[in-house]
């Protein structure tokens, strides 16, 4: 009867921890493969989800390419407890999108587009800029400058988040002024919340350095 007893509890445990776990929360920031989330709950959490490649993500209930996840969109996530990560998403909704980078991306009068780094041309100042929608545009660097001086394109890696900003001499070549590397970038109101709690910088940079890792462990 003990042994009975024991193994429904194991299998109790087994059942829970499998069972789903509703977020609704705001992306704080991500990966270059956007396969590892940090989400601000509603509740104020600050939550850790892998989100596996063959996971589909919706948005009114249609499949939304993942390449253009902003940091600052909503989504509601339905996730179980996983053995290497403490989060596996089982289903994605994109909520609610962050629509300035969408325009900007959509109307060339706007000299700022933001998207993905895709594929340098070769070993030139050349690069294929992956925007929403699916849509790509080929960026001359030759001139482009950063906060950090001049941006060498050999040193983007694919799926990094630029924002870049310069002129169209055609319609299909965006002649970049500047590049800024965003990344690692998140809403202010993301670190406002995560460091409410925090007293010391020390605190800040361990939590910090600790969501680094996770968003490094790409492909666990």
């Amino acid at each position: 009867m003990k042994n009975i007893f024991v193994c429904v509890s194991v299998a109790l445990i087994a059942v829970q921890s499998r069972a789903a776990i509703a977020i609704d929360g705001t992306v704080c920031r991500m990966n270059r493969a956007i396969d590892r989330l940090i989400v601000r709950a509603d509740n104020g959490h600050r939550i850790r989800v892998a989100v596996g490649h063959s996971l589909p993500i919706l948005f009114r209930s249609h499949a939304y390419d993942r390449a253009d996840l902003r940091a600052g969109d909503r989504v509601h996530i339905e996730a179980a407890r996983g053995a290497q990560v403490g989060l596996v998403a089982r289903k994605v909704d994109l909520t609610m999108r962050v629509d300035e980078a969408l325009v900007d991306s959509i109307f060339r009068s706007h000299k700022t587009v933001t998207g993905r780094f895709a594929m340098r041309e070769g070993k030139t100042d050349f690069f294929s800029l992956h925007c929403p929608n699916r849509r790509y545009v080929r960026v001359d660097a030759k001139a482009a400058y950063g906060p950090a001086g001049r941006v060498l394109v050999a040193s983007l890696k694919s799926g990094d988040l630029l924002e870049v900003r310069g002129a169209w001499p055609s319609k299909d070549l965006l002649q970049a002024t500047s590049i800024n590397l965003i990344t690692d970038h998140e809403p202010s109101f993301c670190t406002i919340s995560a460091r409410r709690n925090e007293t010391t910088t020390g605190e800040t940079s361990a939590r910090e350095a600790d969501e680094q890792r996770f968003l490094d462990k790409s492909g666990d």
